[in-house]
């Protein structure tokens, strides 16, 4: 069928398979980073194996979700489990693919151009956010370089195109000139949102009380920082505390509570900017 008799609802719901697709495959990726990154390895190299046996995973066997049901959680040479929190995080990762490209894409009244750039950035946080929260969860030092690529592309792509920041940070300021200035607001802001965490008690001072708040309000402006730093806190500080004294369970860090609150912004911006 030719792509011009394409029905709104074949459109979409091929847009919906690609990204899910594409999401598995971040998901994917962001595993190995999970694995590699705090122990100092090469993302590159060398390629995905087993962690039992060393043996290189034959590209059939490296499908996200699909290969880990067909070979029934095991590697297929030595026959060690795999953890179902690999296909578990393509899972999601490839759900925040789809979540986040339908509603601001399909449901945005926005041109596709526009839509594409805001749904890449976002993106780009959330898993960011996703890959610190699985470091920290893990018991890792979670490592500044993670947070490199969306820190340069926070910072310098919102300069470029303004419309990543829908809501300047003063009234008045528009184009590049809003670009420039939303964006360290928002980080500044955050620093000290998670400056002012560090030092509560029963918080451990990891690298995710400063790096969460400071990338999100970077991306989402000095107005998100603000809001979802404390809705976040509110949920990690309380238990937290308990599980510091009482030895219990691994808790989960702040930056998984922020991401999940940045997920909730990202999906009610357009209604919020409306207003």
């Amino acid at each position: 069928m030719p792509m011009a008799e394409l029905t709104p609802a074949v459109a979409e719901s091929i847009l919906v398979a690609w990204l899910f697709a594409l999401g598995a495959c971040v998901g994917s990726f962001l595993n190995v980073v999970v694995y590699r990154l705090p122990a100092g390895k090469s993302l590159v190299f060398p390629g995905s194996h087993c962690p039992a046996c060393a043996h290189p995973i034959r590209w059939h066997d490296n499908v996200p979700i699909l290969s880990w049901l067909f070979l029934r959680g095991r590697c297929r040479d030595c026959a060690a489990q795999i953890s179902l929190r690999y296909p578990a995080v393509e899972a999601i990762t490839a759900a925040l693919f789809v979540l986040v490209g339908v509603v601001e894409v399909v449901l945005s009244p926005l041109g596709i151009g526009q839509s594409a750039g805001i749904v890449t950035y976002h993106l780009l946080l959330l898993c960011t956010l996703l890959a610190g929260a699985l470091i920290e969860y893990d018991g890792h030092r979670l490592p500044v370089r993670l947070f490199l690529p969306a820190l340069v592309a926070g910072w310098l792509a919102p300069m470029v195109w303004p419309f990543l920041h829908p809501v300047s940070a003063w009234e008045g300021l528009n184009g590049p000139v809003a670009g420039f200035v939303d964006g360290p607001a928002g980080l500044g802001l955050g620093m000290l949102l998670g400056g002012a965490l560090w030092w509560l008690p029963g918080t451990g001072r990891s690298r995710g009380l400063l790096l969460g708040p400071a990338t999100v309000g970077l991306f989402l402006g000095w107005l998100a920082a603000l809001v979802l730093t404390l809705a976040a806190a509110v949920f990690w500080w309380p238990t937290s505390a308990i599980r510091r004294l009482s030895s219990g369970p691994r808790t989960i860090p702040l930056i998984a509570w922020l991401a999940l609150c940045a997920l909730g912004w990202i999906l009610a911006w357009g209604w919020l900017v409306s207003r």
